[in-house]
């Protein structure tokens, strides 16, 4: 996760200082799936479901196909 410093003020100054600040965790799209594991099963769900959509369009192909 990345970490950011981020101004926690109850009411922040006008010119855009801060008296008080915090680093907190910030979430990226890394960390949705953050196991090989994981990325693992999802990319093979993913190329399985787009193989059948191809084998689905191979066996029933649709009228305006056949041209």
């Amino acid at each position: 996760m990345a970490r950011v410093l981020t101004c926690i003020d109850p009411s922040p100054a006008s010119d855009g200082s801060c008296a008080q600040s915090a680093w907190i965790d910030q979430a990226t799209w890394i960390d949705y799936l953050p196991t090989v594991e994981q990325a693992n099963t999802v990319g093979f769900a993913i190329f399985c479901a787009l193989a059948m959509l191809a084998a689905f369009r191979l066996i029933n192909p649709r009228e305006s196909d056949d041209v």
